[in-house]
């Protein structure tokens, strides 16, 4: 089983597409998981993807139904996007669970903040000014092809019960959705993309500047093995050398007898 994606022909589903990606190259030491169940669905990292193809049309269910199997994305010469069956899924079973139980409890726990404003250029700083949400440079690009998006966050009242539900996932994750309609509104077509899943990078940064705080540099350590640690050893050498010296120098020295014997130990 396999499918060819034109840009010309379906270019809302090769735009999820190329962000998938987007998403799969800026993580090559990760292997993502791609499969679908009736949608198609993507996690690799700290991201997450979903495409949501609902029709009121039989000829179009025919077109986009998904499988309950892995895919593997590929991209050839001409630009055409290939999605295919993998032979199996590439990770255990464990962690399918998982992912499975966050795109369940992300989907209906998640509640829409804002939506960005088609042309508007500061869209990437209000996100998060609005969300107080991280978002690393990085994602920029992410952001830019999905275009005007949706906003969303997890439901700040069900922090715990997505804690609860979803496992370990991270709740402070962002989401960004579009969406596009064919065939007079008898077609939706939905795409989000999810940051932040697995960890805050607003956390990790915080914490790598407390460690930093903590943390001695490098190069004043050598600073202080320079101008302190030699000196001292230095002059613990001199010293001893003095010692040596004014040993041999009373070793050699000879003190009469009758000076012995008259000294007073109060006048000296």
């Amino acid at each position: 089983m396999k499918m060819l994606i034109k840009k010309d022909e379906e270019p809302f589903f090769y735009k999820f597409l190329s962000i998938a990606k987007e998403i799969i190259g800026k993580n090559k030491t990760y292997t993502p998981v791609f499969y679908g169940d009736e949608k198609l669905y993507l996690v690799c990292n700290n991201y997450a993807a979903v495409y949501d193809f609902q029709s009121n049309l039989l000829l179009d269910d025919e077109l986009r139904e998904f499988g309950k199997i892995p895919y593997e994305l590929s991209q050839l010469p001409n630009g055409d996007m290939k999605l295919a069956k993998a032979e199996h899924f590439s990770c255990q079973e464990s962690y399918l669970i998982a992912v499975r139980n966050f795109f369940k409890h992300a989907g209906y726990m998640s509640k829409k903040v804002f939506s960005v404003d088609k042309g508007d250029p500061y869209k990437i700083p209000k996100i998060v000014e609005v969300t107080q949400r991280w978002i690393s440079e990085e994602d920029n690009k992410i952001l830019d092809k999905i275009g005007f998006p949706d906003i969303y966050m997890l439901d700040a009242e069900r922090d715990n019960e997505f804690i609860t539900l979803a496992g370990d996932w991270n709740p402070y994750y962002l989401a960004a959705c579009d969406q596009a309609e064919l065939n007079g509104g008898q077609t939706t077509i939905t795409m989000t993309v999810y940051f932040n899943i697995k960890e805050d990078p607003k956390k990790s940064a915080c914490d790598q500047q407390a460690m930093e705080l903590v943390q001695q540099p490098t190069n004043y350590d050598e600073f202080e093995d320079m101008d302190v640690e030699e000196p001292e050893v230095e002059v613990v050498e001199d010293d001893y050398q003095e010692e040596e010296q004014l040993d041999a120098l009373l070793e050699d020295t000879v003190v009469p007898e009758e000076l012995e014997d008259d000294f007073d130990p109060m006048r000296a």
